[in-house]
């Protein structure tokens, strides 16, 4: 099996190469950056091989290319930018090209070359203001009202994947990530939106002491998870949903990842502050999201999450304690 990762050097698209790669998966990695160091050596010797291609998913030619050269069977598309308010008012239309227009083209190459199944990572942040709405977003009961560019850009992606689908008889299916973070996270110019356990995080190991907005409530969600979900997706024989909610299930405070950072790193120290303009970390957020409800996921994929805080802090840590400090720098 021969699977194409748009985005792929990007840390969801890393950590789900990884993954494949453990199973005896070829992954081929697309994107405008190269492999770091770090990257290259961490698939080196696993089971499945890994190849990777400098290309733009708003090149058609480039995306025709690597489906023939690679014999792709199965496209994740991942690729993405993940902007701030401030990316949001420069390059808004750009960021619409690359979200909305890149997932068009990447719809047209896998049904140029017939591309047996295409998994479209969405974003919880396709909910956007419905995300207060519920105690627990349904992919069927929820319906989406996003509020920012990156989370119409999503929902659009969505809905013309599923237009698609139907027109075109092709094998597309949508899962909707929700707040993510981990192993491979780090500062690449395309993502500014990163995560608060990141930041928090690159805070302990810098040795600073942060102001934190408020502690929080979230169904934080570990990359490995993520990646297990979308393998789940990928190999599948049958899918009974178009869409499913790729969260964790399991519900912990920001502040709860900032104490245990306190242990690990003992010249780390926060404080809570409730003024967004005197804090360093306002990531952890300033509302409580409700939890994307993931029966979908645990049912019919057969998939239930498995890093909770315990579990998802040691892996990390263990990731940090085998990485340099690239992931540190802006």
């Amino acid at each position: 099996m021969n699977v194409l990762i748009t985005g792929g050097t990007g840390f969801v698209g890393m950590t789900l190469a990884e993954e494949l790669t453990d199973l005896g998966i070829n992954v081929i990695l697309l994107a405008r950056k190269p492999l770091l160091p770090a990257m290259e050596k961490s698939l080196d010797g696993r089971k499945g091989t890994y190849s990777f291609f400098k290309g733009d998913i708003l090149d058609p030619e480039g995306l025709d290319r690597v489906i023939t050269q690679y014999n792709i069977d199965s496209i994740v598309h991942a690729a993405v930018i993940t902007p701030d308010e401030e990316r949001e008012k420069e390059e808004s239309r750009f960021i619409a090209q690359v979200n909305y227009m890149g997932t068009i083209e990447v719809l047209e190459a896998a049904k140029r070359n017939k591309v047996q199944r295409l998994v479209y990572t969405s974003s919880g942040a396709t909910y956007g203001d419905a995300s207060f709405q519920d105690e627990w977003l349904d992919e069927e009961k929820t319906y989406p009202r996003p509020n920012a560019l990156y989370g119409i850009n999503k929902f659009a992606g969505e809905q013309a994947s599923l237009r698609y689908k139907k027109i075109f008889d092709m094998n597309v299916v949508i899962g909707r990530v929700g707040g993510v973070f981990g192993a491979w996270e780090r500062y690449t110019g395309v993502r500014d939106t990163l995560s608060g356990p990141f930041f928090a995080t690159r805070a302990a190991y810098l040795g600073e002491h942060p102001a934190v907005l408020r502690p929080d409530s979230k169904d934080w969600v570990y990359s490995r998870d993520i990646a297990k979900s979308l393998v789940k997706m990928l190999t599948a024989d049958t899918l009974c949903f178009d869409v499913y909610n790729l969260s964790s299930g399991f519900i912990w405070s920001g502040t709860a990842w900032c104490d245990k950072l306190k242990v690990a790193f003992p010249n780390f120290d926060y404080t809570i502050v409730d003024d967004a303009a005197a804090a360093d970390i306002t990531d952890f957020g300033q509302r409580d999201r409700n939890p994307m409800r993931i029966e979908r996921l645990k049912n019919d994929l057969g998939y239930t999450p498995i890093y909770d805080l315990e579990k998802s802090f040691e892996d990390y840590m263990e990731w940090i304690n085998s990485n340099t400090d690239f992931w540190v720098n802006p």
